[in-house]
């Protein structure tokens, strides 16, 4: 017998007399699936049909070559043959104030809880709200922040969460007031250790680790204020480390554990926003035109449960392919292999030449998954953009390896465009008066326009970004076909707009 049934009676009237009639009963056992599985099975079988139609397109149309791209200063997204999406802030946008304050509380407390570290670190996120940037540098066992230039020069610099003067910054640094391990970081943006060697370094890339950020610089302060006073060098950053990472536990989801997701878990509309009709209508609209993938570094369940709170209980069939762990910028790098999907965990391990458009795989890495789009669409250099917010894993690493991008960067929203009247719900978070614009510092004012743009990060979209936008809703007011101003020697790639600052 099934595991779940029901039975219906369907009775048929044989014989009829005026005082008494008799009938039959026939029961029949009916079995009914379940809901969430009968639903995925006929968004697989959509999604099937529709990779079988663009794949009989790509393989029959009568060009029998790509279309020509667009002038290397406009950018259409219909130029492209495959477009990958990220799904963490740029398919998701997250409520990023309330989210990155749910971060912190959960550091200190770990921090302080399993760690003994001073109580201070329990004070509310937004007594320093003003620390937070995106992009900064720590000098882990100096206990500095810094904010460097396109060339490597420290702008500006805190000791914890005290301002460093100029003259401090010379003392430490030199009179460049340049960091050689900032030199070398630069070419990667890759903060991981080599040879197994310590680190002493790490940046702040996105809303994810900003938090941590905070955390350290209050310990630092803790500690300087101690009766032992400042240290030659502090060994805080483990701890801190290990209480971030704490929090993103694959495992912790489906556990319902660790804080952060049981958050996302019950409570998604509190840190997340639900895609807009239009932005839903123009995913359809790329993937009815071309080859679409989510490459995300989240693990399937927890990728699966904010997709579904974005787009809906159909959001598979906004994707051909869904790559989950994808683990970046290695994935676009390196050899990892892609494995199948089972339930919550990585399966078996699948040959390249197996590897189909319209699953979903764990790991992977671009190199098989652009033989695959080569045999998709039967072209020997397919124009493929990857479309995701960190500077480092979505934007230059993809573009190093001949990856168009399109840069997510919500600072624009939150300084202001010219232009353009958008607004940040979390613009007084992202902003601060320390640390000065996110995209110029020390400018020449004599100069308007994204030639004034100096900051590390700031000046990566105009090397490795198509365009950058504060998010995907700017771009899906209009059709795919619509030509867009792209970083060129001539144009810029900012849309709606430059940002304010630029052009004052």
């Amino acid at each position: 017998m099934p595991e779940w049934g029901e039975w219906s009676i369907s009775i048929e009237c044989s014989e009829y007399h005026e005082d008494s009639h008799t009938v039959t009963a026939t029961m029949v056992l009916h079995t009914v699936k379940d809901e969430e599985e009968s639903l995925q099975e006929s968004l697989q079988e959509s999604l099937q049909e529709k990779v079988m139609k663009k794949k009989y397109y790509c393989k029959n149309n009568k060009r029998k070559k790509q279309q020509p791209f667009s002038d290397n200063d406009t950018f259409k997204f219909s130029d492209y043959d495959f477009i990958g999406f990220d799904l963490d802030n740029t398919i998701c946008r997250y409520k990023v104030g309330e989210i990155m304050r749910l971060e912190y509380d959960l550091i200190a407390n770990y921090m302080v809880n399993r760690y003994g570290y001073e109580p201070e670190l329990l004070l509310p996120l937004d007594d320093d709200i003003d620390f937070l940037q995106k992009g900064l540098i720590l000098d882990i066992k100096r206990g500095n922040f810094l904010k460097c230039s396109e060339t490597g020069r420290i702008l500006r610099a805190m000791h914890g969460t005290r301002p460093m003067i100029r003259d401090d910054i010379v003392a430490t640094y030199g009179k460049n007031c340049v960091w050689e391990p900032v030199i070398d970081f630069m070419r990667t943006l890759s903060d991981h250790p080599v040879n197994g060697e310590p680190p002493v370094l790490r940046s702040f890339k996105d809303y994810f680790d900003m938090p941590a950020a905070v955390a350290y610089a209050r310990a630092v302060d803790a500690q300087d204020s101690s009766e032992e006073g400042p240290l030659e060098e502090y060994d805080i950053w483990p701890d801190v480390h290990v209480a971030m990472c704490n929090m993103y536990r694959r495992e912790h989801f489906r556990r319902d554990e660790g804080g952060f997701f049981p958050e996302m878990r019950h409570h998604p509309e509190k840190y997340i926003y639900e895609a807009s009709d239009k932005l839903k209508r123009w995913l359809k609209a790329i993937n009815e035109h071309t080859y679409t993938a989510i490459i995300s570094g989240s693990s399937i369940d927890y990728a699966s449960h904010i997709a579904r709170y974005v787009l809906g209980p159909d959001w598979r069939e906004y994707f051909d392919i869904m790559i989950c762990t994808a683990k970046k910028p290695g994935f676009f790098t390196a050899d990892r292999p892609f494995r199948t999907v089972v339930g919550a965990d990585d399966g078996d391990e699948v040959p390249a030449h197996k590897l189909r458009i319209d699953e979903t795989y764990s790991g992977g890495n671009w190199r098989d998954l652009l033989d695959l789009i080569k045999r998709e669409t039967s072209m020997d250099q397919p124009h493929c953009l990857y479309i995701g917010d960190h500077l480092a894993q979505d934007v230059l690493t993809p573009s190093k390896e001949g990856i168009d991008t399109v840069a997510i960067i919500e600072e624009l929203a939150a300084e202001g465009m010219v232009g353009d009247p958008m607004e940040h719900d979390a613009g007084c978070d992202l902003m601060s008066s320390f640390w000065g614009s996110f995209f110029t510092e020390d400018g020449d004012r004599s100069i308007l326009g994204v030639e004034r743009i100096n900051t590390l990060y700031g000046s990566i979209p105009l090397k490795h970004a198509r365009i950058a936008v504060p998010s995907l809703e700017a771009v899906a007011k209009f059709p795919i076909r619509h030509q867009f101003e792209a970083f060129s020697q001539d144009t810029s790639g900012f849309f709606p707009g430059d940002p304010v600052i630029l052009h004052f």
